[in-house]
Order: C-alpha cells, then structure tokens, then sequence
C-alpha cells in the first residue's frame, strides 16, 4: 500500500497545501519538517501553532526529522560550517546543504520505516513555480504538486491561510541563509545576530566572498549605524533558490 507524506517547510507554500489538503479530505500518513537545527525563532514557533490546527481537522501533527552523523550523532547545519570554518554551501552556489539537511532525514525516515512501499510525497511548489518541478528533489518517489494542480499561486495561499483564520507564518529559512535580504537580516534576533558574527569570523574558507552577504559581511551591516544601512542597497545578490523545500 502506497504511503502518503507531506514535506513541511514551514512557510507559507506548505502551510496553505495542508490546508487545502484538510479541505479535500486528502489525509496524509506523515507530516515531515527537516529541522537544521538553525531555522528561526517564528518557524519553531508557528510548527506549535499549527499542530493546534492540524489536530482540530484530524490531520496528523508535524514530526521533526534532522540529520544525524554515520554514528547517529545529530548534528545541526550550523555547527557543521563552524566545524568546517566555512560558510553555508548556498553562499558559493551549490545547494549541498539543503540536501543534506533538509532532503536526506526525509528520506532516512521513509526508508527506515517504509523500506518496500510506494512513496507518493507532497511537495508545496506554489503556482508560479513550475519550474522547479524538474528538480525532483525527492528522488525515486512519486512527487505530486497539489498547489499547482490546484492552480494556487502565493497570493492565493496567503488567502487560503487567512480563510483558515490562521496567522501567516512568514518566511521559513536558516537564520543565516546567505539568501536573506537586508531587512531580514536586520530583524534577527540579538541572540542570533551574535551567532552570525561568529560564523563570519570563524569563517577561513570564504574564497572571493566577503562574508554571508558575497559581496559584503552581515557584520558590516548588522554593526552600521541606520544612516548607512543604505550603503548595503547595491550590494544585495540573491543566489539560486535552494532546495529547501516549503
């Protein structure tokens, strides 16, 4: 018998799919979240939150899944680059972290715990993002897209959450995801502003980067007095869009 799971990114997309879902009567085995262990404060959050939901429309609650060591020690994505005094691989174009962090816990528990069924994985592309259903980033399973099946692009999953009578659940990402943009950045919390610091200055194997920004250090920003945060304006470089998966 084919098992049924939910990839949670624990952002907008996959919120407003589970939604949808719950609508539909379409009920999930399992509801998996790839902790990196680095994801922000509002996200750990919001998965409480949410659980209340899930469970008031007999859907099941979200399981944290994260990456563990050959010896089945966890280790998180944050204190793997400081092992490794370097910075996320997403910083220097390659989405290595998101697969080893995020993409293979899920496939370790699906394994482990259904090694001989047919997998059919619900992945929260939105509408508007077509183009990443070649990806394929769950790799050997049958993925299916129900917000683009469903023609659901991200204004009309912001609507299905408001409908739901749910408070959006903002942005999902590392809180050091050289992808951020400079508000993002600014709006950090001071405990995880101090742990950017050091990952930028614990950071050796940097390369032509100047820090989390490319082009620039967070440091720099986080450290500028309001008046300069306009200097950073040019500088802003968005990168490919990792495989996290939403």
């Amino acid at each position: 018998m084919a098992k049924h799971i939910v990839s949670y990114g624990g952002g907008t997309n996959s919120t407003a799919m589970l939604i949808g879902m719950a609508d539909r009567g379409i009920k999930p085995d399992h509801i998996l979240f790839a902790d990196t262990g680095g994801e922000k404060q509002a996200t750990y959050h919001y998965i409480n939150y949410f659980n209340n939901w899930l469970y008031e429309h007999d859907m099941p609650l979200i399981e944290t899944v994260k990456y563990k060591t050959k010896h089945g020690i966890e280790l998180s994505l944050e204190q793997d680059i400081i092992n490794n005094s370097t910075l996320p691989a997403i910083a220097f174009g390659f989405k290595t972290c998101s697969q080893k962090f995020k993409i293979q816990p899920q496939e370790k528990f699906i394994k482990k715990h259904y090694p001989d069924e047919v997998i059919i994985h619900y992945i929260g592309y939105d509408y508007g993002e077509q183009k990443r259903m070649k990806d394929n980033p769950l790799h050997g399973h049958a993925n299916i897209f129900p917000l683009i099946k469903w023609q659901w692009n991200r204004d009309q999953c912001i609507q299905q959450i408001l409908n739901a009578k749910l408070c959006l659940p903002g942005k999902s990402s590392c809180f050091f995801c050289p992808n951020m943009k400079k508000h993002e950045i600014l709006d950090l919390s001071e405990d995880e502003k101090e742990r950017v610091l050091f990952i930028e200055a614990n950071a050796k194997n940097k390369v032509e980067l100047k820090g989390l920004g490319r082009q620039y250090a967070w440091t720099d920003l986080i450290n500028a007095d309001a008046n300069q945060h306009k200097l950073f304006d040019d500088l802003e470089m968005y990168g490919t869009p990792c495989e996290c998966i939403d």
